[in-house]
Formats: structure tokens, C-alpha cells, sequence
């Protein structure tokens, strides 16, 4: 009778983080990059979503804040737990969506030990998440009208400084 050879000590059995003991597919090549020489002071992360969530904040009576937030777990090229870097985004309003398990790549600053992206590309399904805010088009406009009140405001001071032209005179009989 012949023994099984015994088992690899430096094996351990994959962990699994899901519910349900699905294990996530083997990673692709991450990183994980920090510091502002390489990349102009933008960090980027990518890994697997896990613990996103969605809240909005409201300051006074007419202004909201949507902040979504997860956790990006990077993973070795053994397919390892490398690290887990928190990130955050806030606006207006979002385009896209993104899960726990989707694979994301995120780029943005970091402020306080959390990823403050303005984008986060979704791997996993190709969508592409991003803040969305007012339409350009609109903050032409709002400029503009600010610019003609301005404009109509110091003609005004202008005017009232300078004594203004003399009225014309009438001369039609009465």
C-alpha cells in the first residue's frame, strides 16, 4: 500500500471573501502606484470592488451631495491580497455604475489615506463611472449673465460718478 505524498507546507487554501464560497476570478496584472514624480501627483489603483455604498449628504435646504464609496482590494501577481485603498467620490449626481466584485481601475489624488477619483473605469463591464455635474453649456450661460450684471452695475456707478449726460430739453409747447 502506497501513502499520498504529503501535503506542500507553504500551501494554504484560498481564502474566500464572497458570500456563498464563490472564490473572485484570478486577478489581472494590478498596481498600485503613489507619488507624485511618476504621474503628476495622481495615484492610480485597480482591483475588486468590495463594500460600495451610496449616501447623499444634504448642506441647507436645496443642496445635496451624492458620495459613493468603496474599497479597491489589489491583489499580487499570485493572486494575493496585496492591499485595500479606500475610495471616495462625490457629486452632484453619477454616471455609470460599478458593484462589489467588478474589477476597476481608478485614478485620482489621495486626501487623508482615501483615492479621490473624478472617474473610475469599470473593467468588468467596460461602463465608465464619472462625476456629473452642469452642463457646460449652462455655465456659459450663467457666466455670461453674470458678466451683463456686472457690466449694467458699474455703467451704473459710472453714470451716478460722472453726473451722466445732461437730459435732453423739450421746447414743444404745452
Amino acid at each position: 500500500m502506497t501513502l499520498p505524498p504529503p501535503p506542500d507546507p507553504a500551501y494554504r487554501p484560498p481564502e474566500s471573501s464572497v458570500p456563498g464560497g464563490t472564490q473572485p476570478p484570478p486577478p489581472p496584472p494590478s498596481y498600485h502606484r503613489r507619488g507624485r514624480a511618476a504621474n503628476g501627483g495622481h495615484s492610480v489603483v485597480e482591483g475588486a470592488v468590495r463594500g460600495s455604498q451610496v449616501r447623499t449628504e444634504y448642506r441647507g435646504e436645496r443642496t445635496s451631495e451624492v458620495i459613493w464609496t468603496l474599497r479597491v482590494e489589489t491583489y499580487d501577481t499570485d493572486g494575493n491580497l496585496f492591499s485595500v485603498v479606500p475610495v471616495e467620490m462625490r457629486g452632484q449626481t453619477f454616471e455609470g455604475s460599478v458593484g462589489d466584485g467588478d474589477w476597476v481601475r481608478a485614478r485620482g489624488r489621495m486626501k487623508s489615506g482615501t483615492l479621490r477619483p473624478t472617474e473610475l473605469e469599470n473593467l468588468t463591464t467596460g461602463a465608465v463611472m464619472r462625476v456629473k455635474g452642469v452642463p457646460r453649456a449652462a455655465l456659459v450661460l450663467a457666466w455670461l449673465f453674470m458678466a451683463a450684471v456686472v457690466g449694467f452695475i458699474v455703467w451704473g456707478f459710472v453714470t451716478v460718478i460722472t453726473g451722466g449726460p445732461e437730459p435732453p430739453e423739450f421746447s414743444a409747447p404745452w
